[in-house]
């Protein structure tokens, strides 16, 4: 008999939905973070690095772009599994293998992956700051890290806005794969509940709107940066 709604809060299920989502949420930051050093430094070699930076920049691009994400998840956790184990006996560390081994690939899986795409994001960022003002900074006698911290940050990141909007979305949604190599994050926690209360259509319709709520915030912080960073810069956009 399926469990009435009632019936799976009290049981700890809205709980555990809770959590996953927080962990959703952590496991989205961190990767998204890998993948703007990733993006950034790729953009910059991609621009203004030699022939084999560029080279290799755009293979991986190519590379992580044209495989499933589901597949990049897989090879890195049976890649790093056994090595992984090795270091948690070595170690007499379980937790590595159960709880941090999980976080670690879903990290990782979702920084590659995000970075791939940042990486253009990025460089068309980079394209859209006016070589005049980088010029004009050199004039005036400015130094490379001053020219970095006023001009081409500031303004890096405001033009990369909407392109790592984009990029967060998508992250956000493919830490539901990560659910497949053991990490109780939101999805996970819906299908345990489901399994559990034999209520699937309640708990995923949870586990949705707790995904939309996570969303619709980020669109509102998003919508917020691009107008709280970008005083002064609408005028330089035109």
């Amino acid at each position: 008999m399926n469990a009435s709604l009632h019936d799976i809060l009290s049981a700890g299920w809205g709980t555990l939905l809770l959590r996953g989502a927080g962990m959703t949420v952590f496991i989205s930051l961190c990767g998204i973070a890998l993948g703007m050093v990733i993006g950034i430094a790729g953009a910059a070699l991609k621009s203004n690095g030699n022939w084999l930076a560029r080279g290799l920049i755009s293979l991986y691009t190519l590379l992580v772009r044209s495989v499933p994400e589901l597949l990049i998840i897989y090879l890195l956790f049976f890649g790093m599994v056994q090595p992984a184990a090795d270091l948690a006996d070595w170690l007499e560390w379980d937790d590595l293998m159960s709880k941090i081994f999980p976080m670690l690939v879903g990290i990782v899986a979702i920084g590659l992956i995000s970075g791939s795409y940042s990486v253009e994001v990025f460089r068309g960022a980079f394209k859209a700051i006016d070589p005049g003002q980088i010029e004009a900074a050199r004039a005036i006698g400015m130094r490379r890290r001053q020219i970095l911290r006023r001009i081409t940050l500031p303004q890096l990141f405001w033009y990369a806005l909407p392109g790592a909007n984009n990029v967060w979305q998508n992250a956000l949604k493919d830490t539901a794969l990560i659910s497949l190599v053991g990490l109780v994050e939101l999805m996970r926690a819906a299908v345990l509940g489901s399994a559990a209360t034999r209520a699937p259509l309640t708990l995923y319709l949870m586990a949705g709107i707790l995904y939309f709520l996570i969303g619709a915030c980020s669109q509102a912080l998003f919508v917020w940066a691009e107008r709280r960073f970008g005083r002064g810069m609408q005028g330089a956009a035109r």
